[in-house]
C-alpha cells in the first residue's frame, strides 16, 4: 500500500481490505502496526479503538470479511490507517495467510493481541462432548498458539515486537461448568511465559492479561439479568464488573515503552477476585458474635 499524506490505495484483495488513511496524531503507539484477532466486535473492538486513540495502523480480524470491514472503517475515522482480513484463527493457512497479507500492506507487525476466544456453552464436565472441547481448544489456546507462532517469525526476522494474549481469571481459579473455558485460559498463560523465555532473545516481549467479569464482550447476554450480574459481582472485592476500558489500559500498557522491563507475565485485571472469598473468617466471627448477643 502507498500512503502520501492523508491519500491512500484502497486494496481489495481476497480476504483483505484495507481503509483509507485520515489524519495523524502524536501518540503512545504512534507509527505502530498492531494486528487484533478477534476484532470485530466485544473486546476486540474496544482494543481496536483504544490503540487506534494512541496512533497505531490497526489491522482488524475476524471470520467475517465484511464486519471486519465495517470495524477498519470506524477505526480509519480515528486518524489511522486500518486493514480488515477475514481469517479463522484456529486454521493454520488462514493465520499464515493473514500474516503474510498484513506485512506485504504494512510491512512489519509491531505488536499482536490474540483476542479472539469462545465460550459456545456452559455444562458439567460429564456432560460435555468431544467436538465441543476441541472447538474451545481449537480457537482459545491452539488459535493463540498458531498467531504467535505465525506473528513471532515477523517479529524475529525485524527485531522485536510486543505478543499480549488474553486470558483469564478462569485460567487462574477455574469456574464450575467452563472446563474447556479455563484449561484453554490457564494454557493460555503458560504458553506466554515459556515463549517470553524463548524469544526474549530477540527482544520480543510476551506478556497476558487476565481479565475478571467483564461489563461487556461474552458478557453482554447477560447484563441485564439481574440475578446473574448480582451474583457475578457478589464474587469481587470492588463490586462491581470491569468496563471494557479498564481492560484496554492494561493492554495498552503493555504495548507501550512503560512496559518495557515486563516479560513473560500475566497481569491480573479482577478486581480483586482471585482467591476471594465473599463470606471470609472475620465476618463467621462477626455472625457468631452476633447471634452470642442476640443470645438471652
Amino acid at each position: 500500500m502507498v500512503v502520501i499524506g492523508k491519500k491512500s490505495i484502497i486494496q481489495n484483495r481476497g480476504n483483505s481490505w484495507i481503509a483509507p488513511t485520515g489524519g495523524k496524531m502524536t501518540m503512545r503507539l504512534q507509527g505502530k502496526i498492531a494486528l487484533i484477532t478477534g476484532s470485530t466486535r466485544g473486546m476486540g473492538r474496544e482494543l481496536a479503538i483504544g490503540f487506534a486513540k494512541e496512533g497505531a495502523d490497526i489491522v482488524i480480524n475476524g471470520r467475517n470479511l465484511e464486519k471486519a470491514k465495517a470495524i477498519a472503517k470506524e477505526i480509519e475515522s480515528l486518524g489511522v490507517r486500518s486493514m480488515a482480513v477475514g481469517a479463522d484463527v484456529s486454521i493454520g493457512q488462514d493465520v499464515t495467510r493473514m500474516v503474510e497479507e498484513v506485512v506485504q500492506s504494512f510491512g512489519r507487525i509491531d505488536i499482536l493481541v490474540n483476542n479472539a476466544g469462545i465460550n459456545p456453552f456452559i455444562l458439567e464436565a460429564e456432560k460435555i462432548k468431544e467436538e465441543g472441547w476441541d472447538q474451545v481448544l481449537d480457537v482459545n489456546l491452539k488459535g493463540v498458539f498458531l498467531c504467535c507462532q505465525a506473528v513471532g517469525k515477523k517479529m524475529i526476522e525485524q527485531g522485536g515486537g510486543r505478543i499480549i494474549n488474553i486470558s483469564s481469571a478462569a485460567g487462574l481459579i477455574g469456574e464450575q461448568g467452563f472446563l474447556p473455558y479455563s484449561v484453554s485460559k490457564a494454557g493460555v498463560i503458560m504458553l506466554t511465559r515459556i515463549l517470553a523465555y524463548e524469544w526474549s532473545r530477540h527482544h520480543i516481549l510476551v506478556n497476558a492479561i487476565a481479565p475478571g467479569f467483564i461489563a461487556g464482550g461474552m458478557n453482554t447476554p447477560i447484563l441485564n439479568k439481574e440475578i446473574l450480574v448480582s451474583g457475578l459481582t457478589r464474587q469481587v472485592p470492588l463490586k462491581r464488573l470491569a468496563r471494557p476500558e479498564e481492560i484496554v489500559k492494561v493492554a495498552l500498557f503493555l504495548a507501550s515503552e512503560d512496559s518495557s522491563y515486563i516479560n513473560g507475565t500475566t497481569l491480573v485485571a479482577d478486581g480483586g477476585m482471585t482467591g476471594y472469598q465473599p463470606v471470609g473468617f472475620i465476618d463467621l466471627i462477626a455472625e457468631l458474635m452476633k447471634k452470642k448477643s442476640s443470645t438471652p
